[in-house]
């Protein structure tokens, strides 16, 4: 199954815009797919431009971008009829909607 979720979140994450150059990376991990991005593309030219400024962490803190990113991207996992988690450490875990137990 995981390979099967893994390209269900790959193409919705594409089907949304987050293709190649997203910095955004999928990769299965038991019955869930890990989701994570990875700034650098972002951050290197961001801490380059503010490199005297001797404050240079606060240039390069995303924390409001990272927020944005986390509830875009729960909006498409949703669309897709994926379950996303979001964990503190920056990263989403997506698993697939679970079949409804049948009533007893």
């Amino acid at each position: 199954m995981s390979g099967e979720l893994v390209e269900r979140v790959r193409t919705a994450l594409a089907d949304a815009g987050f293709g190649p150059g997203s910095g955004l990376t999928a990769q299965g991990d038991g019955s869930e797919v890990i989701v994570s991005w990875h700034p650098d593309r972002l951050i290197r030219p961001t801490i380059t431009a503010h490199a005297d400024d001797p404050d240079v962490h606060a240039a390069a803190e995303i924390s409001g971008i990272r927020s944005a990113l986390d509830a875009a991207l729960t909006s498409v996992f949703l669309a897709a009829g994926l379950v996303p988690l979001s964990h503190p450490e920056g990263f989403i875990s997506v698993t697939a909607v679970r079949a409804a137990s049948p009533a007893c």
